[in-house]
């Protein structure tokens, strides 16, 4: 079973040596000395308005001149100094703006820890905020070892594992066998078309590992009892949270543990994935990615995500307010923040999965309850994570308490948990039954994306540090349009009496009262033009629109649709589509279409939109023998084929 990982981050008090308030005379402006005498007074003091105001004053002097050592010593410590003080007093944007400022001067003078915490607060401190809306595509997919193209898989730990969800979490330590239990999850998995993560867990931590590769024996008869069961796809969990583990490992003996098992494991088998695995946070010295074996040996990259409302079962105080942001709890607690690094280093060629998560309904140690706070979290993560993260394919809940853990995160201690969850796997993104597409995921919305006149959901993910359930408002062209109060602050608009032309859509974000951060999209609506082929509605993120009286849609769906195989040259950007014995062949922005090399003039040329390749519904349809109509009463196009 999962240990209690975060009780084995120790991390103290982290001394970072900034410059004395006092300097010695050199070729500094005369003004600064009077301005450094208010500053150490300030400091002395313990005056955060002081700090702040001749700190700003020394940044303002100082900064157009030439940057003498001397000069970027006082300014690495004006910088962090006056950050600490806007942070003391709640002011997180400030304090973000001049963490970031104070990075290049804490670099250069090897401030090491004070870097490492500027990064992490500079992140957390910042407020952002993106809209999204519906999308019915894949918007990442790698080709992995059962990597599901859209959507994402959910489930929980084998002991409270439901029919309803798409996988199971299922504990087997490195050294075992599978027992009766285990065939028992197998066979079930097997019956309710669920997948099924393996965590196999290496008990003996890193001083285990060099004994790995002499265990081939072990591991082949494990590898055959999971053959036996070649119709559920697994995935293989191996020696997880390497970069919390108490006794630490060697990053060559556990590269090298692990690609041994994993040749094993894609040379004996077809139905199994590996899963390289890490604690979200690691120890303060320690880099994932040290502990990397290779894109050779993965298929997939785990992450354990767990949301904690008390870092190691206490409060901390303002002035060590950075063991809470450093590792992604208490107000740091944002589940796409406590995910943002590994996804970051890793997702932009792997499938990633939340290999456990858990968010803390209750401080055992310190008997607080804190189910509002992990309720709400648990939204946020079931819904924000997939919605801005597309490769995050699998989300396992650890749906258990095991003592003396510091955290209880089982949803069946907590009615209001276990409420929230069944309601939240019910989200259109989720996969009902592995083998299957989820309804639907989502795309962020972007500058000049075009929207039908039709009803049309908008999402928005908002970080506001301090504030997890900040308000967010829309607003179409200074209207307001509505207000959404929790995630995924979802707005079902109608743009069915929105005029065809641009608009510009507002999303602000309001944190007690006073907007902190908002973003302005500009949109193109369009009139609603339903394509159906052989009477089905033709889908897409990308809606049809009209061009010099011609209908433009989204190449792929259509030719795929039609029963083309399609493939795209990005370096000339022309789209091929075969089938039968037709090629067809269309490049962007020119009016040419190539059947079998005979160029067929165009009226409207293909073209880009909302990221995706628009081309002339009837040209190309008619090209691949199927039959066109323009419907005039229904305002829509109908495709048939024989």
């Amino acid at each position: 079973m999962k240990k209690n990982w975060i009780s084995v981050i120790l991390v103290g008090v982290l001394l970072i040596t900034l410059l004395p308030t006092t300097v010695m005379a050199a070729k500094l402006p005369n003004q600064f000395w009077g301005i450094n005498d208010n500053y150490a007074a300030a400091k002395d003091n313990g005056d955060d308005n002081g700090i702040i105001q001749y700190g700003e004053a020394t940044i303002n002097l100082l900064s157009g001149l030439e940057e003498t050592q001397q000069i970027k010593e006082i300014l690495a410590s004006r910088y962090y100094d006056v950050a600490d003080a806007y942070d003391r007093a709640g002011n997180f944007p400030s304090a973000a703006y001049y963490y970031e400022r104070y990075i290049p001067y804490g670099e250069f003078m090897n401030w090491t820890d004070g870097v490492k915490i500027a990064k992490a607060k500079a992140a957390q401190y910042r407020p952002t905020v993106q809209a999204y809306t519906k999308a019915v595509q894949p918007q990442k997919y790698y080709g992995s070892r059962n990597e599901p193209q859209f959507g994402t898989l959910m489930g929980q730990i084998s002991e409270t594992s439901q029919v309803q969800e798409s996988m199971v979490l299922l504990y087997i330590n490195f050294g075992d066998m599978p027992n009766d239990w285990d065939h028992l999850i197998l066979k079930q998995a097997r019956e309710r078309k669920q997948a099924v993560e393996i965590a196999w867990n290496i008990q003996g931590e890193g001083s285990a590992l060099w004994g790995i590769p002499s265990q081939g024996s072990y591991v082949n008869d494990f590898l055959n009892v999971l053959n036996q069961y070649a119709d559920v796809p697994m995935y293989l969990r191996i020696g997880a949270e390497m970069n919390i583990w108490g006794d630490k490992p060697d990053p060559q003996a556990f590269q090298t543990a692990f690609r041994f098992l994993a040749d094993a494991v894609h040379q004996r088998t077809r139905h199994v994935a590996t899963v390289w695995s890490v604690a979200h946070a690691s120890e303060w010295n320690t880099k994932m990615e040290d502990f990397y074996p290779g894109d050779a040996y993965v298929d997939w990259v785990g992450i354990s995500a767990y949301l904690i409302r008390h870092f190691q079962g206490q409060e901390w105080p303002v002035d060590m307010r950075f063991n809470e942001v450093c590792f992604s709890a208490g107000d740091a607690a944002d589940p796409v923040m406590v995910v943002k690094e590994a996804v970051e280093k890793f997702g932009d060629r792997k499938p990633i999965m939340l290999s456990e998560c858990g968010s803390a309904h209750k401080t055992v140690s310190m008997g607080r309850d804190n189910t509002d706070w992990a309720v709400n979290n648990l939204k946020r993560m079931y819904w924000f994570v997939p919605m801005v993260y597309p490769q995050v394919k699998l989300i396992a809940y650890f749906n258990t308490y095991v003592a003396p853990e510091t955290n209880d995160y089982a949803l069946s201690h907590n009615s209001a948990m276990q409420s929230a969850y069944q309601s939240l796997i019910g989200a259109p993104h989720f996969i009902r039954n592995y083998g299957d597409s989820a309804s639907q995921t989502y795309q962020p919305v972007t500058n000049h994306m075009v929207f039908a006149q039709k009803q049309t959901p908008l999402y928005t993910y908002p970080h506001i540090f301090g504030d997890d359930k900040p308000t967010v408002r829309y607003s179409l062209d200074g209207n307001t349009i509505g207000q959404a109060d929790e995630a995924p602050y979802l707005l079902n608009y109608n743009f069915a009496n929105t005029w065809i032309g641009e608009h510009t859509l507002k999303v602000e974000v309001l944190s007690k009262g006073s907007v902190v951060t908002e973003a302005n999209y500009t949109l193109w609506v369009t009139e609603n033009i339903p394509v159906e082929v052989n009477g089905k509605e033709l889908i897409s993120d990308t809606v049809a629109m009209m061009e010099n009286d011609r209908v433009l849609v989204p190449m792929r769906t259509i030719f795929e649709t039609l029963g083309a195989v399609v493939s795209w040259d990005d370096a000339t950007q022309t789209a091929k589509a075969v089938k039968g014995g037709v090629t067809l062949e269309i490049t962007i922005d020119q009016k040419e279409l190539r059947k079998n090399g005979t160029v067929i003039v165009l009226d409207t040329p293909a073209r880009i939109i909302n990221g995706r390749t628009m081309v002339p519904v009837r040209a190309v349809s008619e090209a691949l023998q199927a039959k066109v109509n323009w419907v005039e009463a229904e305002n829509k196009v109908t495709v048939t084929t024989d």
